[in-house]
Formats: C-alpha cells, sequence, structure tokens
C-alpha cells in the first residue's frame, strides 16, 4: 500500500495553501509589492518591500522548499533536504532573476536588522533550559576537549588533501581550509584576511570573497554530513544518541522537556519567554563589551548566562518553560523562512562558482570530514555520543557561523543542541584562529 502523500506548507494543507500562495506570488510578479524607503549612509536612498511582503514571500517559497526537501526520498534522509533546499532554492531563486530586487533588499533589511538574532535568541536560551541540570553540567565538562581534538583531526586531514591534491600544505591549510573552520562567514570574511595581512606583512583583504566562497561550500558539506551521519549511525549501536549528548546511562537530554508540554494555551506565558529570552541575548551583549570580559564574545555569554540560571535555579522551572516554549515556536512556525532569508541574503551561487574547483572541494571536503571523525572519537573518549559530539563540536565548527549552526542542526535533527553547537563556532573559531596563527609562522 502506498503511503499518502501528506501536504501540509506553513500548517495549511494543499487545497487552503494554494490559494495563500497565489496571492504572494501574484503580489510579487504583477507589480503589486508594499515598498518602503529605506535610507543608508552606505548605499544612499533605496526601495524595499515591507516586513509583510518580505514575510510573507519568505514564508511561502521556504516553507515550501522545506516540504519538498522533508518528503522527496534520499533528498530527505540522507541529503538534508528538509534544510538543503530552501537553502540552496531560494538562493538560486535569486540567482536567476525571479526575486526582485526590491524583496532583495527587503530581505537583506530583515535579516540585517536582527531577525536572525532574535531567532538564534529563542533558540539558544529555550535550548539550555529545556535541559536536565546535570546532564547540563557534566555534558559541558567534557565539550572542550572534544573540540580541540575534532580541530586536530581537521588539519591533518586538511594537510593531508594538500598532497594528495597538488596544491601543497600551506595552500591547503591557510587558504583553503581555514576560512571553512575560522568562526564562520565573519572569520572567514574578517578575521583571517586580518590575521594573514599581519602575518604575512602585505594586504591579504582581497582574499575575503574567495574566503567566504570556501566557507559556503564547507556549510553546505556540513548540512550533507549532519544527514548522511545520522541515517547511518542510527543504524549503529553505540554511536547515536538520539538527541542526548552525554553518554551516561539514564541521563537524556529531554528529562525535563518530557515533563511539559510542547506549549502552551497561555499566550502571554509564550510571550514572556520572547521577552526573557532577548533580555538574556541582550545582558550577554551588555557582558561582552565590558573590558576585562569582552574576551568572550555577548553569544558566549548568553549560553553562560543560561546555564548559570539553568544549574542555579534562580529562575523557577515554570517561569523557564515559558523560553522552551518560544523555542519551539521558533521551530516550528519560523525555521523555513529563516533558512530562505539567509539563502537569498548571505549565499551567492555565483561566489560558489567562481572560485570553486575539483581540487578545492576536495580539501574543504577532507577538512570537514576530518572534523567529522576527529569529534565523534574524542568525544565518545571524553564520554559523549559519538554523531552528537560529531555534529556539534565537529560540523558546527565548519559553517558560515550562527545560521549554519541552524542548518546543520536542523539537518541532524539536533535542534536542542545548539547551545553547544554555538561554543563550537564562537569558542571553536577562536581557536582555530590561534591554531592557524601559530603554524602559518612554520609554512611561510
Amino acid at each position: 500500500m502506498e503511503k499518502k502523500l501528506n501536504f501540509k506548507v506553513c500548517g495549511l494543507p494543499a487545497k487552503y495553501f494554494i490559494p495563500f500562495f497565489i496571492i504572494v506570488m501574484a503580489s510579487v510578479y504583477l507589480g503589486f509589492m508594499p515598498k518602503v524607503k529605506i535610507y543608508s549612509n552606505d548605499a544612499g536612498t533605496y526601495m524595499a518591500t515591507s516586513f509583510v511582503m518580505t514575510i510573507a514571500f519568505l514564508m511561502a517559497v521556504g516553507g515550501l522548499f522545506f516540504w519538498l526537501g522533508n518528503t522527496i526520498p534520499i533528498v530527505n534522509n540522507y541529503l538534508g533536504g528538509a534544510c538543503l533546499l530552501p537553502l540552496l532554492g531560494a538562493s538560486f531563486l535569486n540567482y536567476v532573476g525571479l526575486v526582485p530586487q526590491e524583496l532583495v533588499n527587503g530581505t537583506k533589511v530583515l535579516m540585517g536588522g536582527g531577525f536572525q538574532d532574535a531567532y538564534i535568541a529563542m533558540l539558544l536560551v529555550g535550548s539550555i533550559l529545556v535541559m536536565d541540570r546535570k546532564v547540563l553540567l557534566g555534558a559541558t565538562a567534557r565539550y572542550m576537549p572534544t573540540i580541540l581534538g575534532s580541530q586536530v583531526f581537521a588539519l591533518g586531514f586538511c594537510m593531508l588533501a594538500g598532497l594528495i591534491t597538488g596544491y601543497g600544505i600551506p595552500e591547503a591549510l591557510f587558504n583553503i581550509g581555514a576560512p571553512c573552520m575560522s568562526g564562520g562567514s565573519g572569520g572567514a570574511m574578517t578575521t583571517l584576511p586580518a590575521l594573514y595581512t599581519s602575518l604575512a606583512g602585505e594586504d591579504m583583504t582581497h582574499m575575503a570573497g574567495q574566503f567566504l566562497c570556501y566557507a559556503s561550500i564547507a556549510n553546505v558539506l556540513a548540512v550533507v554530513m549532519a544527514a548522511v551521519g545520522g541515517a547511518i549511525t542510527s543504524k549503529m549501536k553505540g554511536l547515536n544518541g538520539n538527541g542526548d549528548i552525554l553518554r551516561k546511562q539514564g541521563a537524556s537530554m529531554q528529562t525535563e522537556s518530557e515533563k511539559r508540554p510542547a506549549t502552551s494555551a497561555d499566550y502571554a506565558a509564550l510571550g514572556s519567554g520572547i521577552f526573557m529570552s532577548f533580555c538574556l541575548y541582550l545582558l550577554g551583549n551588555i557582558l561582552g563589551h565590558i573590558p576585562g570580559l569582552s574576551v568572550i564574545p555577548g553569544l558566549a555569554w548568553t549560553i553562560v548566562l543560561g546555564i548559570i540560571i539553568k544549574c542555579t535555579g534562580i529562575l523557577p522551572d515554570s517561569l523557564g518553560d515559558n523560553c522552551v516554549y518560544s523555542m519551539n515556536f521558533a521551530l516550528k512556525a519560523l525555521l523555513p523562512m529563516l533558512i530562505a532569508g539567509i539563502s537569498i541574503n548571505s549565499l551567492k551561487f555565483a561566489t560558489l562558482a567562481e572560485f570553486f574547483s575539483i581540487g578545492s572541494f576536495i580539501v574543504i571536503f577532507m577538512a570537514v570530514l576530518g572534523a567529522f571523525i576527529g569529534a565523534m572519537i574524542f568525544g565518545k573518549i571524553s564520554g559523549l555520543w559519538s554523531y552528537e559530539a560529531g555534529v556539534t563540536a565537529g560540523l558546527c565548527c565548519c559553517n558560515i557561523g550562527g545560521s549554519g549552526d541552524l542548518a546543520v542542526l536542523s539537518a541532524a535533527n539536533r535542534m536542542n543542541l545548539l547551545a553547544f553547537a554555538s561554543i563550537s563556532t564562537r569558542i571553536g573559531g577562536a581557536l582555530m584562529v590561534i591554531w592557524i596563527g601559530l603554524l602559518y609562522p612554520l609554512f611561510h
């Protein structure tokens, strides 16, 4: 008996979604898009779609691609399709000119105005407060050695790939592999070029575009490996924790979430969860700008604050539950549109093609694979589940930053591990920059 196709996009079955989808497309392609005038010191005055138009388009397109990615065989289970299709599909629509410039500008305003930060704030705080206190403390203590082990493997695989492809170790390590592991797109575009300029004594800022291209390729590979690795390890005993990260009999990341409903009919509770999540994000930002404390980025401070609140119990669980409701709201309602927005705003097909070569792809693939395998091995040694460690400490060190973390965790179906993924991106990226700073003089 054939399985019935279940069409539901934006929470709507086909007969209701299609008419609403037509309204959105008619607004876009028949010249009815609501627009606003944006004033910018850098770009002057330009027209952008309003939030209503921008969000409706991203929800429609992102939701449709998300459903297709979840539905197409092989793509859904092995290629991270639910996340990969909105990521590549929306970018492709933009590349072939099917997204009007005003809508591109509107997406830029929405994403550049902090929508992604709002999403991450809700997910980050909720993903910490949903954890069991004992599991949270035990997993964190075992996590840093896993990141370091992952990076050693990544660097080693990168050097090996340099020898195999003929690039040589220096080119493969510093100009192809390092941009993929330097703390996201910001590290690839700014940190590494500045570091190389200082180490080489000549201007290397022109390499920012190339570095971002390689980081974007690594991001896609990390998403695919997360999905493929999940499908493979789920059939292998002792490698997959099914969402738990701490490898301990009877310990579960979901211990406390099982005691609470996923959401609440009290919308004031949902609102308070959003409010508290945003406030903790703001407090983390404040701490990240205080002299002496600024060595830790603001987002990392948000993680620390969440851990302190959870471990001390200074915020009652009844209120902490509200942050979990806001996390589930972000996951269920906003993820497809977020991925589509990231795609149109950040992922450029033309740039990917410009610097792409088979040799560079092999180096990037080996670097990401090394990070994944290294994290799995050291994670198991440190008392973590191998797959969960590989995804967070390994693959989340090899993407374009916060949005890459969301993409990888979505493909792995491990959104509850966002706090650990964020540690990998921020602190792991900083550690990788230190590694590169130490190694660069040895090869030049």
